[in-house]
This record gives structure tokens, sequence and C-alpha cells, in this order.
């Protein structure tokens, strides 16, 4: 089945920087507002980790219990299972600069009074419980409206770029910001990550306040319900997207959360102590920049819906390859190729959802692939804890990697418009 004449997206525009082609490696870098935009994210990026080792920390200082650890996680992801969907319609009928300016404020503010409880002395793991929550909240509608901005800053002539340098600033920072973390909390306080991450949002701030005015969507009179229908709706009917949706979400669940899973692998499967878990998780942190950096240099490359699949393939067979081995140096090996196949099929399917959709749907469809993306994964987390208890974290870990290759593998013969999408 085709896409109908319905749901055929736009034709390609002219870039903001004028050119009609994107042949340069990482040319969104070329566009002076995203270039703007993009350095201003990596500081913030750098903040969020920070404060994600922080409270990590603070909260096994203040609990001594994992229980809250995970606590806290599921706190955070449902927000954004709940609102994310609204979130889309928001960016699809309002100003996308607005709602980010609100966001990121409201962020910032809540980075701010944990510092200040925290300083104080005053905090507890309640209070952390119900700002992460808060925080999550923002979180759930500046996710789609930061997806659906891009293609608004850099035109689909520089969308791979963008998305790709995105994934990399993210990952990159998953990299800088906890070893920054540690060393503040060894020399000043924990206190002080939680400052810096609140003044990291002033920069985003300043570069959303600076872009110019974007082309005005038509005012509706349409209700959010009936708008979100709607975009439900166009999902449904395209097969290309719901395809390419359906198959990232099976990996969302049964391989992406391996990452909870690591410190049983450096520690019981192993023999490493908490140095060899952290090198562990390094190498997935390497491998996941590596994903991304190749998804900014793709280009012009026409083949995305192939690649997909076949990364998606990649990343079941080494998912299953990992959970086997007992070799330190093949597991952080596989653990590279683990993190780059699933950092890269994330963002291979976020560049083909954004080049297919109209912009009076892209906040909307985006919205989804945030639900997917960072709602779906705390439910595999706990299936995927849950299954381990049982059978073993081994064959539970390797269980995800065998259903993600078999499902990318249906893709392969059953799903034409996905294959077929460039």
């Amino acid at each position: 089945m085709t896409r109908s004449a319905g749901t055929q997206p736009e034709e390609p525009v002219e870039s903001a920087a004028g050119t009609p082609r994107d042949v340069a490696r990482f040319g969104a870098l070329e566009v002076p507002v995203f270039r703007n935009y993009f350095y201003a994210t990596i500081i913030s990026n750098i903040g969020s980790w920070m404060q994600i080792l922080a409270q990590g920390w603070l909260i096994l200082q203040l609990t001594n219990s994992p229980f809250y650890l995970g606590l806290v996680g599921l706190v955070r992801a449902v927000p954004t299972i709940g609102l994310s969907l609204v979130g889309g319609v928001l960016a699809d009928r309002s100003s996308r600069t607005r709602i980010l300016m609100v966001t990121q404020a409201g962020m910032a503010l809540s980075s701010l009074v944990i510092a200040l409880l925290t300083v104080s002395g005053l905090i507890t793991v309640w209070h952390l419980l119900v700002i992460s929550f808060v925080s999550s909240v923002f979180f759930a509608v500046d996710n789609p409206t930061r997806q659906a901005l891009v293609p608004d800053l850099v035109g689909r002539d520089r969308l791979t770029s963008a998305i790709g340098l995105n994934s990399a600033a993210w990952n990159a920072a998953a990299i800088i910001g906890p070893s920054i973390a540690g060393i503040l909390i060894a020399a000043v306080s924990i206190s002080g990550a939680f400052f810096l991450n609140a003044a990291s949002y002033i920069p985003v701030l300043i570069a959303v306040a600076i872009i110019p005015p974007l082309e005005r969507r038509a005012p509706t009179s349409r209700s959010m319900i009936r708008q979100l229908s709607e975009g439900l709706g166009y999902i449904r009917s395209d097969r290309a997207i719901w395809g390419i949706l359906l198959l990232i979400a099976v990996p969302s669940i049964a391989a992406r959360p391996y990452t909870q899973m690591m410190p049983v692998f450096a520690r019981d499967i192993l023999g490493l102590g908490a140095t060899g878990f952290g090198v562990l998780m390094a190498a997935s942190g390497i491998g996941a920049l590596a994903g991304a950096l190749i998804t900014a240099s793709l280009g012009g490359f026409t083949r995305r819906g192939w690649l997909l699949i076949l990364v998606t393939i990649a990343l079941g067979v080494s998912l299953l390859a990992f959970s086997q081995s007992t070799w330190i140096i093949a597991s952080i090996g596989l653990v590279i190729v683990v993190g780059g196949t699933s950092t890269l099929m994330m963002s291979l399917a976020n560049t083909l959802l954004q080049g297919i959709v109209p912009d009076t749907m892209r906040g909307r469809v985006m919205s989804v692939y945030t639900l997917i993306a960072g709602g779906l994964m705390p439910l595999g987390s706990m299936i995927l804890g849950s299954l381990g208890e049982l059978i073993g974290v081994p064959l539970a870990v390797g269980l995800g990697g065998v259903i993600t290759t078999i499902v990318a593998l249906v893709f392969v013969r059953s799903l034409d418009d996905v294959r077929g999408v460039r």
C-alpha cells in the first residue's frame, strides 16, 4: 500500500542559508540562527547531565536506597507519557519560540529550587520527587516543541545535519557533564552542580529570544482534543509514519533499556568494580556520540529507510552478543556498537519523520516520537528488570536483542513504505 495523496509531504524547500541542497557535512552549522541555538544547547545539555549525576548521588545520600533512584525515574516518565501528545498539539497551534521560553525558564527555576534547598540543608527525597515531576511536565511540552522547531531554523535541506548535531550535543554532554559534576561534588559541594545547571539554561533562553520571527501559523477554532485526534488519525493513515514509529517503539521497550542493567553486567558477569562500570558506561556514551555524528554527516544519502532497518538489525544482534559476553574487551567493543546503533536508529527515525510530515502536523507527530523515545524506556526497564529476576539478566537482555532483530527483519519483508523513505 502506498501513501495516499492526502498524506504526501510538502516539496522540499530552500534551506535557511539559501542553498538548494544539503551537500556539506554538518551543513546546519552554516545557518547562523541554528549555530547560536546549537552552541547554547551544548551548554544546557552539560548542565542537565551534571544534574542527573548529582541528583542520583544526592538520593543515595538521603536514602541509601536504589528503590528511590528507580522511583525518581518513574516519576519523571509519567508526564512524558501523559503530556507529550498535548505538547505536540501546542507546538502546532502556538508560537514555538514562546513555548520554549516558558518551558526552559520553568526547568531552570526547578533546578534553582533544588540548589537552594540543598545548600540550605532542607532538601528531602520528597522534594526531589515533586520537583522532578514538575520539571518533567515542562520537559514533556518542551521536547516535541524543540523537535518541531528544528526545520523552522534550517529548512529541510539541512535537516539531517541538524538532527545529528543535536543528538551529538546530547551524547557529548553525557561524557563531559558527569565528569565535571563528579569533580565539582568532590571539590565544592553537590549544590554547585544544581546551581550550574540552573545557569546553563540562560544561553538557550538568549538563543531562542533572538530567533527572528518565524512564519505564523493560521489561528484555529478547533479544540485541542480535536487537533490531537486529527494528528493521531494522520499518523494512522500514513503507513510510512506509523511504520517508522512502530519500528523504533519495539526496541525502545526491548533493547534500549539495556543501560539500566549495566551494573549487573559490570559486577556479576564481568567481575568489575565501580571503575569498570564507569568504563562500560563511557563506552556506551562513545558509541552513542559516534552514532549521532554519523547521522549528522549523512548529507544527501537517500536510502535512509533501508539504513534505519539495517541499523535496527545491527542493534538487536550486537545486544544479543553483548548479553552473552564474559570477556571484558569484547564487552566494551560490543557496547560501543550497541550505543552507536541505538542512537543512530533514533536519529534516523527523527530525520525521516521530519522529512515526511508537513509543518501543520509536525508537532503532533514528533510528540508521539517523544513519547516513544522518552516514555517507553522506563516501561521497558521495569519489564527487563522483572524478567531478569526470573530468568537472569543476560538472558533477559539477550531476549530483547532477539525481539528487536525479528521485528526489523519483518520490516525488511513486509513494509515497503519504510524501506523506500528517503
